[in-house]
């Protein structure tokens, strides 16, 4: 979501090639990611006026309450917000760790 919404803030046109290829994973894999986004109403798909036989990715409305749309991540924010600046530095790098770690195994 934060690299479709990153290129609609640049006024770059997404498809879902440009997803996968952010994201690393197949065409498939990202089929089924865009349709999950679109039900939740985080994404709408639109015909690419440039190319018949491709699609553009279209950011929400940013005057939706995201926090209404994906109440975890809220819920998870708040949580975030109650640590002290010291253990959010710790448990963010710990984070950072096991994310390298992941990335490499599934490579």
């Amino acid at each position: 979501m934060r690299f479709i919404l990153e290129r609609a803030d640049l006024d770059e046109a997404v498809t879902p090639r440009a997803v996968a290829a952010h994201l690393g994973i197949s065409a498939a894999a990202v089929t089924g990611i865009l349709d999950k986004l679109h039900a939740g109403g985080m994404i709408a798909i639109h015909a690419n006026p440039d190319d018949r036989r491709s699609k553009l990715i279209v950011p929400f409305d940013r005057s939706t309450d995201a926090d209404d749309v994906d109440p975890l991540t809220a819920r998870i924010r708040e949580a975030a917000g109650d640590l002290d600046p010291e253990v959010a530095a710790a448990v963010g790098a710990f984070i950072e760790r096991i994310t390298r770690s992941v990335d490499l195994e599934c490579r």
